[in-house]
């Protein structure tokens, strides 16, 4: 790691030196390596998540993103019309899904996470039921179909689109019907009030394997709401890139001795999986630009989740 002379160390408290990377730097603080870099969001913004982490790391949680002070005492510093931050820099790699003691750690990672993750002073927002989010996504759903149906001239994606939105938008309504016969919203309304925190963002690129551990990473944009929707996001990857060898209750299982489950917590995961979430998001993301082309990406992406259709229903199934 090669160093060079920077005063922008200096503001957090060190020596004025760092490895440049990616417009900012990397440097040597006294418990390791660190990260001083630019970001786009606001120091309100900053503050909270500041103190979400605080809290976090306060109910014992170890590994996951530490935020520093600067010399004035706040998680940021301005300098002209730019933000920085420090954070702690981790070393680490995305886990192996076909690795079965690797997806054991990170599933326990994250029901310890979900475990010490209760608190109702971080100002974070509340999550709508998903009920309300699934009625709004399956009338965008409809319109997308007959938007594709109207075109006077058929791109390859309307077609693909009016062959498979039917199905789908069964299945969102079939999904709506399994939620609605478990009890989410009583679960949900307990979760928020009792101040349950959900990440929201479970992927591979944040949660590292590391040496001391599954690492969590990237807070920035976590809710309060029933923490089996975390759950469900992480099965979700699961399904699409492993080989699937543990089945829903399996992992189900793994959570539950580190953060008890509801008895119908298996239900309800189906229910959230079930549901369309790629093919709604692909559909209504192109037909809300109004394009009269079809990026080759858009196209590729909209093939891959129709593959993948059919391997989450016998997941499921399973």
């Amino acid at each position: 790691m090669k160093e060079v002379s920077t005063n922008l160390p200096t503001y957090f408290g060190l020596p004025g030196r760092g490895a440049k990377d990616r417009g900012g730097y990397i440097c040597k603080a006294e418990g390791g390596l660190v990260r001083i870099f630019k970001t786009n969001d606001s120091p309100t913004v900053i503050g909270k998540r500041y103190g979400l982490l605080q809290g976090l790391a306060a109910a014992g949680l170890v590994n996951i993103d530490k935020i520093y002070l600067s010399r004035h005492g706040q998680p940021y510093i301005n300098l002209g019309r730019d933000t920085y931050v420090m954070m702690q820099l981790v070393r680490g790699r995305e886990l192996d899904f076909n690795s079965r003691e690797e997806v054991k750690t990170v599933v326990q990672a994250l029901a310890g996470f979900h475990k010490a993750a209760r608190g109702k002073g971080f100002g974070l927002p509340v999550a709508a039921p998903i009920p309300e989010v699934w009625r709004k996504e399956n009338i965008s759903l409809t319109q997308a179909l007959k938007q594709a149906q109207r075109s006077s001239k058929l791109s390859d994606f309307d077609v693909l689109v009016i062959k498979n939105a039917p199905m789908y938008i069964d299945a969102a309504v079939a999904s709506a019907e399994a939620l609605a016969a478990t009890d989410y919203i009583a679960l949900q309304r307990d979760a928020i009030s009792q101040g349950a925190i959900c990440h929201n963002i479970i992927k591979e690129e944040n949660l590292l394997i590391t040496a001391a551990g599954c690492f969590i990473t990237n807070f920035v944009d976590s809710s309060y709401d029933l923490q089996l929707v975390d759950l469900a996001g992480f099965i979700r990857r699961y399904i699409k890139h492993s080989n699937r060898i543990i089945s829903i209750g399996g992992i189900a299982e793994i959570y539950d001795e580190i953060s008890p489950l509801p008895g119908t917590a298996q239900d309800i995961l189906r229910a959230l999986l079930a549901y369309p979430w790629p093919f709604a998001k692909i559909v209504k993301e192109y037909y809300s630009k109004k394009r009269g082309w079809t990026p080759i990406g858009t196209m590729s992406r909209l093939v891959s989740v129709l593959e993948e259709q059919p391997i989450i229903e016998k997941y499921l199934k399973a």
